[in-house]
């Protein structure tokens, strides 16, 4: 079953999400808990939770993904702000147990010029302080390489995965694969890219798809997102991508632009019209 969705805002209620969901046709979806540029978080009222809860029982939506805080960086040098990295990343878990949420999603972050090897010990120490891994899966998304930030390799990724103590899962996200070196526009670099996936994490470990187009060429390490078959990767190897047998029962998750020339519903229509 093709699960599809985008990522919705919890405007009004974290509630609100699942209407602004359904208005869209979305069978599953992604927010941000809280203003992702900032490191004030409120938890919701029990009003606001249990509506929630009952609208996620009744309603065929799933998995439900909270994307963490664009200003956590696990991998930093800093202690302050790796301490309010993982503050802000246990605070997100917290919720998840108490909703019912499925994922938490987090870049690894940037080793800002200790180096890889001690950026990715940063982030293994990191998340093995996080409580409450057992109801909600922590996933460690792929990035583009730009800068020094770490996990844009699956070796990398797959690191992570071994020394981390918890069970923690994997987000592919397809403009930042192809960016960093991925060939996904193809159909040779794309069942290369499954089989790199498969010798490291394991396809298994990849709990859901970022999917997005590039507006950037391969290896640019650059991360801008395109409208589903109008950059770099193209309709072509999109299809090839929501249709390949390893991957087509993966839950999508659409991060495309909102503009003038489409919306997340006409992004979304496009994924179903090119699923076969």
């Amino acid at each position: 079953m093709l699960r599809v969705g985008v990522h919705v805002s919890i405007s009004g209620g974290i509630y609100r999400s699942f209407d602004r969901a359904k208005e869209l046709d979305c069978n599953c979806f992604q927010i941000f808990s809280h203003s992702p540029r900032s490191w004030k978080f409120n938890l919701p009222g029990n009003d606001d939770s249990e509506i929630f809860v009952e609208k996620s029982n009744k309603m065929d939506i799933e998995p439900l993904v909270i994307h963490g805080s664009y200003l956590v960086n696990l991998a930093t040098p800093k202690e302050g702000l790796r301490e309010r990295s993982i503050e802000s990343t246990q605070k997100e878990i917290e919720l998840s147990n108490e909703v019912g949420i499925d994922y938490v999603n987090i870049h690894p972050g940037a080793h800002t010029g200790i180096g890889e090897k001690q950026g990715l010990n940063n982030v293994v120490s990191s998340i093995n302080e996080i409580q409450g891994l057992d109801n909600t899966e922590l996933l460690i998304e792929n990035t583009s390489g730009s800068g020094t930030k770490v996990g844009y390799t699956f070796e990398q990724i797959e690191e992570l995965i071994e020394r981390v103590d918890a069970d923690i899962g994997v987000t592919l996200d397809t403009c930042h694969a192809y960016t960093a070196g991925y060939d996904l526009a193809t159909k040779e670099g794309l069942e290369k890219t499954i089989e790199n996936i498969e010798e490291t994490v394991g396809i298994d470990k990849i709990k859901l798809i970022h999917l997005n187009d590039s507006k950037n060429p391969l290896n640019s390490t650059k991360d801008h997102h395109e409208h589903i078959g109008l950059g770099e990767i193209g309709v072509s190897g999109m299809e090839r991508i929501i249709n390949h047998p390893k991957l087509r029962e993966i839950p999508f998750i659409l991060e495309t632009p909102v503009d003038e020339t489409r919306g997340d519903k006409e992004n979304i229509e496009v994924v179903k019209k090119i699923r076969n």
